[in-house]
């Protein structure tokens, strides 16, 4: 493959969610073009979320994952190469470099390169028996690993942890997550709001050391426990590490590329070099909802964001003006949020939080920053987006928010 030579109008570089969105917009807007797709993955573009909680849990089988079967790989524009990688791009000759060997010659090419798991750098991390969830293949081992497991433990009290312990505690594990904050969520939620939320997980069987973080991993060959930084001793024959994502950002570096907590993209997710363009986990966007830069790990920006590149690689002059939520379904709890909702001076509660149906809007100078909701109606939330995106003004217009009877839709009049 050395010698081998690649020419296309598209090249999109990665596999997750956004890359897979942009690959599909480019074949049904550019039908007559040619289009390369270059992933390290061995597998065809699936989706994410499940890893951690219908797949992990068995719910739903490994095919369902796949966006698409290998027939929709087979279209005579497009060129699916699995299990290589770009190492680098000249955005002067607009050639790709391959790690394999060989080279692709684009016009336009995009960089939705995604994540990888954040290294814990712990002692003893490399241990049989201590993993990182991101990929199918990673959660496969996972899932056979822990068939025969009596002492899971996780590290890391954010999103993906939270998922797992729950999928865990489903399938009648007793799991322990270890979090270095004094409050689970932390990223998004408020101490009052993560408690109760904490204290629901423990009646399902999830325990939680706070405040704490593992110094060491223990064991023969394969892990057997863990020794906190507090010098707490925890059994532990199994473990996952979910510290967060660091952006892959390698190629941008290599390039010339502008990066920063990301690759840097204007408001036409475009890169500093001309005709490369940036989408998804690995793009630091201007976010006009909130007025800074900003670079967001969800589901539906990297969706959102990989159309508008394609849409924009083809000649359209569309700009970035998105609201990006996050939800998640754990347990009974279906929960959504959108925009900042810490650090805030004010919040209102619509609901009953004890009751576990509520929504919580945060304001600063009376307007809308964000809201976090469990278990609300579909209706609700959309206004609540709504008003994050507008940033409504609902200075006098409080009490209404919080009477669970009245309209919420009188909040953006």
């Amino acid at each position: 493959m050395e010698d081998e030579k690649w020419e296309c109008n598209y090249l999109v570089i990665g596999s997750g969610v956004s890359s897979y969105f942009a690959m599909s917009e480019l074949l049904s807007l550019e039908k007559a073009s040619t289009i390369v797709a270059v992933t390290e993955d061995h597998e065809y573009p699936y989706d994410r979320p499940p890893l951690s909680k219908e797949y992990f849990r068995d719910a739903v089988k490994r095919e369902s994952l796949y966006f698409n079967d290998q027939n929709y790989y087979k279209k005579g524009n497009l060129k699916m190469m699995l299990g290589n990688r770009v190492t680098s791009i000249d955005p002067v000759k607009k050639l790709a470099y391959l790690e394999k060997g060989g080279n692709i010659k684009f016009d336009k090419a995009l960089i939705a390169t995604g994540g990888s798991p954040r290294k814990a750098g712990i002692k003893g991390e490399e241990k049989r028996g201590v993993h990182y969830l991101r990929s199918l293949s990673d959660a496969d081992l996972i899932k056979k690993e822990l068939s025969s497991s009596k002492s899971p433990l996780i590290l890391g009290g954010g999103f993906i942890g939270i998922e797992i312990a729950a999928s865990m505690a489903i399938l009648g594990k007793k799991p322990t997550v270890v979090e270095k904050r004094g409050y689970i969520w932390g990223s998004f939620l408020e101490k009052h709001v993560s408690t109760i939320i904490r204290e629901y997980f423990e009646k399902k069987g999830v325990s939680f050391r706070l405040e704490d973080s593992i110094r060491e991993f223990v064991g023969e060959g394969k892990v057997e426990s863990a020794i906190t930084e507090k010098g707490e001793k925890i059994e532990a024959d199994f473990v996952l590490i979910a510290a967060g994502i660091t952006p892959n950002i390698d190629i941008a570096l290599k390039s010339g590329i502008k990066t920063d907590n990301g690759i840097i993209v204007n408001e036409y997710l475009e890169t500093s070099c001309k005709d490369i363009y940036a989408s998804g986990d690995v793009a630091n966007i201007f976010d006009p909802s909130s007025g800074r830069m900003r670079r967001v790990e969800h589901w539906n920006n990297a969706m959102y964001t990989g159309k508008l590149a394609a849409r924009n690689m083809t000649g359209k002059r569309e700009k970035f003006d998105f609201i990006s939520t996050v939800w998640s379904d754990i347990f009974d709890l279906h929960l959504e949020s959108a925009g900042y909702t810490v650090n805030s001076d004010k919040h209102l509660v619509r609901g009953k939080i004890e009751e576990l149906s509520f929504a919580i809007i945060y304001l600063s100078d009376g307007r809308t920053e964000g809201y976090v909701a469990i278990n609300r109606p579909e209706g609700e939330i959309a206004v609540l987006n709504e008003m994050t995106k507008r940033k409504t003004d609902i200075t006098g217009k409080e009490d209404k928010f919080e009477d669970g009877s009245s309209n919420i839709q009188l909040m953006l009049s």
